[in-house]
C-alpha cells in the first residue's frame, strides 16, 4: 500500500540529520529544545515557548519541572479567574486600609523554589490576567510578595495561525523572556511514544509515512478534531476499546476524520502479520513477494513482532530464539527493519541478553550491525 499524500506540511529533516545546534527559525523538536529551555530557566531566564496545540508544551513544563526538583504551578490563565492569579484585596478591621489576601501557589513560589507555567499567555485573556502575568514575569512578585530567588517562570502560548485568538504580548513583556519554537517532529514523538507504550498499530503507522512529512503527525484541517501528537495519544488510548465501526469512530473522534481513514487503510496491511505465527510456530516470511513486498508492510511487521515479544517475554521459550533469528534472514527484509526491530528490544527488554548464547544469532547480529554502520557512514 503507498504512503498516503499529505501537504498541509512540508516535509524536512530532523534535527538529529540538520545538527542539532542549527538555529531554526521554524522551531525546535522537542528533544533538541528541552535542554535549551531548562539552560534559560537555570540561569534565571524566563522562556516563552509557542507550538501548534498538542505538541508537547505542557510536557515540557512538566518534565523540567522533574529535571530541576522544583515543584510545578501550572497556571492556564484563559481557564482562571483574575483572583485565582493576583489575589483579592480586603479591608483591615477598621477599614483603613486593603490587604492582599494570595492565592496558595504564591505563598509556595515565595516560600520554596519553584516552577511557574504560564500556559495560554498570549489567549484572549482580559486585561486583569495580562496585568497579573506582567508583575509574575517582570517584577516576579503578585503584589507584596516576592518570590524565592530560585522560582523561575516558563510560558507557552499558541501560534498565529492555529485558528486560536491571540493577543500580542506588549513589547515590555515579550522582551523579558527567551523566545522558542516547539514544533512536531516525528522522530522525537516515535521515541516518546515507544517510551510511553502508544498502540503498537500508530508506531507502525507513523513509521511507515515518516518520510512524507510532518503532517501525518500533525495536520489541522480545519476540523474539530484533528492530528497532533497529543491526539494520536488520545486515539491510541481508545484504539482497542471498540470493534470494527465503533473503533473507527473512537479514534476519527480524536483524530478526524480523513487522518483515521488514512490510518485504518494502513491498519488494513498491519493486520495481515501476525507475530504470533512468526515467533512460537516458525512461520516462514518472505518479503519479496505478493503484499509483502510493500516497505509499509515490512514497517508494520518488525514493529508488531517486537510490541509482541515485549508483551511476552515473561513467556519466553528457547525455540523462540531460532524463529526470531529465521525471521530477521527473512528473504527481502530490510537490514534498516532488521536493527530497528533488535534496537527496539534492547532498549525495551532483556532478550537480546538471552539471545546472545545462541551462536546464530551472534553471528547474525555481528552482519547487521556491521551493515548498518556501513549505511550510515
Amino acid at each position: 500500500m503507498p504512503s498516503p499524500k499529505l501537504t498541509s506540511v512540508k516535509s524536512r529533516p530532523s534535527d538529529a540529520r540538520r545538527g542539532r545546534h542549527t538555529l531554526d527559525p521554524d522551531g525546535y523538536a522537542y528533544d533538541d529544545l528541552q535542554p535549551m529551555v531548562q539552560t534559560c530557566l537555570e540561569a534565571g531566564v524566563a522562556v516563552l515557548v509557542r507550538g501548534h496545540p498538542g505538541v508537547g508544551k505542557s510536557t515540557l513544563a512538566a518534565e523540567i519541572a522533574v529535571n530541576m526538583r522544583l515543584p510545578l504551578e501550572d497556571i492556564r490563565l484563559a481557564q482562571r479567574d483574575p483572583a485565582e492569579i493576583g489575589g483579592v484585596y480586603f479591608p483591615s478591621a477598621d477599614r483603613s486600609e486593603l490587604s492582599l489576601l494570595p492565592p496558595p501557589w504564591v505563598r509556595r513560589a515565595c516560600r520554596e523554589p519553584t516552577l511557574i507555567f504560564l500556559d495560554e499567555i498570549n489567549a484572549a485573556v482580559t486585561r486583569l490576567h495580562q496585568a497579573a502575568a506582567y508583575q509574575i514575569v517582570l517584577e516576579r512578585r503578585v503584589g507584596p510578595f516576592r518570590f524565592h530567588p530560585g522560582t523561575v517562570v516558563l510560558a507557552a502560548g499558541n501560534l498565529e495561525e492555529d485558528r486560536a485568538i491571540v493577543t500580542p504580548l506588549s513589547t515590555a513583556l515579550a522582551n523579558r523572556f527567551a523566545h522558542f519554537t516547539l514544533r512536531a517532529d516525528i522522530a522525537t514523538w516515535l521515541r516518546w511514544a515507544e517510551r510511553r507504550d502508544v498502540a503498537p498499530q500508530i508506531i507502525a503507522y507513523m513509521r511507515a509515512n515518516e518520510a512524507s512529512g510532518v503532517a501525518v503527525l500533525y495536520n489541522n484541517d480545519g476540523d474539530d478534531a484533528f492530528a497532533t501528537p497529543r491526539s494520536w495519544a488520545m486515539a491510541s488510548e481508545v484504539l482497542s476499546r471498540g470493534e470494527g465501526g465503533a473503533s473507527r469512530r473512537l479514534v476519527a473522534s480524536c483524530i478526524g476524520l480523513s487522518a483515521a481513514q488514512r490510518f485504518f487503510s494502513f491498519l488494513r496491511t498491519y493486520e495481515l502479520f501476525h507475530p504470533e505465527h512468526v515467533i512460537e510456530r516458525g512461520a516462514a516470511m518472505d518479503f519479496t513477494k505478493g503484499a509483502c513486498v510493500e516497505a509499509s508492510f515490512a514497517i508494520a511487521a518488525v514493529t508488531a513482532l517486537g510490541h509482541y515479544l515485549v508483551q511476552n517475554e515473561a513467556r519466553w521459550q528457547p525455540a523462540w530464539a531460532q524463529h526470531l533469528v529465521q525471521f530477521l534472514r527473512s528473504p527481502g527484509l530490510d537490514v534498516e527493519y532488521a536493527f530497528l526491530l533488535l534496537r527496539d528490544l534492547h532498549a525495551r527488554t532483556d532478550i537480546t541478553e538471552r539471545l546472545k548464547v545462541d551462536a546464530d544469532y551472534r553471528r547474525l547480529a555481528g552482519e547487521i550491525v556491521s551493515m548498518h554502520a556501513t549505511m550510515l557512514s
